[in-house]
């Protein structure tokens, strides 16, 4: 019979929020790779985020086109997506969805809140279980 290696993983996965409030001229992807850095999280889900953006670079398809935009003073109403940190560097996408008439969606290539922006990330921890 062939050797195997094997070992127990003993612990259990529990799932955690943490909620960015950022001030004027904060970069969103900077804050999004510090607040990861600083709570030693390798992997984010976005799970929301509301406020006004001081400046927003988004790409996005209309129709068949590929388009980009810069969008000052939009009010973002929904966000989503996923960031790992890998090496220092953040790698993944953000969705948003503005409340502007018409509303623009796309995704988020660079941007600077304003005062009182949030961006709402979840995260899974590993936690030890209790020996049995």
């Amino acid at each position: 019979m062939p050797h195997f290696d094997v070992f127990l993983f003993n612990k259990k996965g529990v799932k955690k929020n943490m909620v960015l409030e950022l001030e004027n001229g904060d970069g969103i992807l900077e804050s999004i790779k510090s607040a990861m850095i600083d709570n030693n999280v390798s992997e984010v889900k976005i799970e929301g985020a509301e406020g006004v953006c001081d400046e927003i670079f988004i790409n996005y398809f209309e129709r068949s086109q590929y388009k980009s935009s810069n969008l000052k003073n939009a009010r973002v109403i929904l966000a989503s997506g996923n960031y790992k940190l890998s090496y220092g560097e953040l790698y993944g996408t953000m969705k948003i969805v503005t409340g502007e008439k018409p509303p623009m969606q796309g995704t988020v290539v660079r941007g600077k809140a304003k005062d009182g922006f949030k961006i709402t990330l979840s995260f899974v921890e590993l936690v030890d279980m209790p020996a049995k």
